[in-house]
Order: structure tokens, then C-alpha cells, then sequence
């Protein structure tokens, strides 16, 4: 069993005639959170979806709990993928508990157990009681949560979030990266997930990756994220990032 939940050596991957990742490598360790971060048009949904085979690589190896990303019906069970955008037709109408019977392996419905968990996961995300509610009626802070519930629902092992945050007004953030912490020391989840808020990457990650096309940094965030990388990085200095060491 190898030492790392994820290892990617060397990934390359070129959409039309654009290199968007270039010779990018790195390792995220067991139950930790690794943060990606980077400008826009760095590659950062590019290289999770990458990793899930959602996009074709050029060369490189993704290896996932040991095994290659090529063998996905092996390793599919254990992983989860929240992406950034999910679209709900507002005349289509879906409910929460419908929604989650799209996992039941019953042609209708939920089983008990199947049941039984989904309202755990509803009340662990803090919308219990909402099972009957219309997805198009949710805010976007309660249909990220319920996303996160849908995730939870296999027990993965690694969960793969692309701005968990997005939508979401700044207090709910913080409660939102706060129940993901929670959830990860629970469920000793390794996270792996894209964001464009510096400061809760200092506050919530292990592990920080810098993209740009190619990795530029990889390491605790209050040990690379210098100022001159993110001036670097953005081309700017960024005014309301608060670094371990004072204002940047």
C-alpha cells in the first residue's frame, strides 16, 4: 500500500493547442487537506479533473491509493469529486431525497440503511429536515452542503472539491471550510481542493500547492507563501492576505 493518498508525477495536459498543465508533479499525504491555488487560468480545475480522467492527459502518472488512475473502476468506490458549477433547472422538480436516490441500488427509493445514513449526512451538514425541499429553492450555502452530503454518501477516502466556497457570502465560507475541516478529522478524509481564498488556506490546509500551467511552489502554507510568490503568482501584491508573520 503506498504511503500516499494521491501521487502525480509528471502530468501534462494539453487542451487544443494550449499546454494548460506542464510537467506537473506532486504527493498529497493520507488524512490531510491540500489546498490549490493559483490565478485564473492556472489549470486548477484542468488538473482535478485530470486526475479523475474527466480530461485526457498528454503523459505523465496519477496514482491513487497506490493504484494507476487508469484502473478508475477499482479506485472509484474510494474517491469523491464535488465540482465548482453544478446547474439546477429551476422547472425541474428535484428534490434532496431524490437526489440522493440516484445512489440507492434499488430501482426506487432509498433502502433503510441508505436512508438512515442520508439523513446523518444531512444533519451532519446542518440541513436536517430539508429532505423534500426543491434543490431549486436552496440558497447557494445549503446546495454546497447538500453537495457534500451527496459526496459523503459512498464513505470516500478522498474527496476532490473545486471552490467549495464558490456562491457562497463570506461568513458562510468560513462555516463551510470550518464543517469540512470537521468532517476530514471525523472521517480522517484526505481533501484535496481548489480555492481562491488565501486566508483560509493559511487557516484550514496542511498542504498548499501553487499552480500556474506548472507548479510553483509545494509545502505548508506558512513556510512558501512569501510574498514575492504571490506577487509572482498574480502579478500583484495581494493587499488583504494575512501571512503568519503579519500583513502581506
Amino acid at each position: 500500500m503506498s504511503e500516499a493518498a494521491l501521487e502525480v508525477a509528471d502530468l501534462t495536459v494539453t487542451l487544443g493547442r494550449h499546454r494548460v498543465l506542464d510537467n506537473v508533479s506532486f504527493t498529497v499525504p493520507f488524512g490531510q487537506t491540500t489546498a490549490i491555488i493559483g490565478p485564473n487560468g492556472a489549470g486548477k480545475s484542468i488538473l482535478l479533473k485530470a486526475i479523475l480522467r474527466l480530461i485526457p492527459k498528454d503523459s505523465g502518472r496519477v496514482l491513487i491509493f497506490g493504484q494507476p488512475h487508469e484502473q478508475y473502476r477499482k479506485i472509484a468506490p474510494l474517491l469523491s469529486y464535488i465540482p465548482q458549477h453544478f446547474a439546477v433547472d429551476p422547472n425541474f422538480p428535484l428534490t434532496i431525497h431524490d437526489l440522493f436516490t440516484l445512489k440507492s441500488s434499488r430501482p426506487v427509493g432509498l433502502g433503510p440503511e441508505s436512508a438512515t445514513r442520508m439523513h446523518a449526512l444531512l444533519k451532519m451538514v446542518g440541513i436536517k429536515g430539508l429532505e423534500h425541499a426543491l434543490l431549486s429553492t436552496l440558497s447557494g450555502g445549503q446546495l454546497q452542503r447538500v453537495l457534500l452530503a451527496y459526496g459523503l454518501m459512498d464513505s470516500p477516502r478522498l474527496l476532490l472539491l473545486d471552490e467549495p466556497s464558490a456562491g457562497i457570502d463570506i461568513h458562510g465560507q468560513e462555516t463551510i471550510y470550518a464543517l469540512l475541516q470537521r468532517i476530514q478529522k471525523e472521517s480522517n478524509l484526505t481533501m484535496v481542493l481548489v480555492s481562491h481564498e488565501l486566508d483560509i488556506v493559511m487557516q484550514f490546509a496542511q498542504q498548499v500547492l501553487c499552480l500556474n500551467k506548472e507548479l510553483l511552489c509545494a509545502g505548508p502554507p506558512r513556510t512558501v507563501l512569501t510574498n514575492e510568490l504571490l506577487q509572482e503568482m498574480y502579478g500583484t501584491t495581494v493587499g488583504h492576505f494575512t501571512h503568519g508573520h503579519g500583513h502581506a
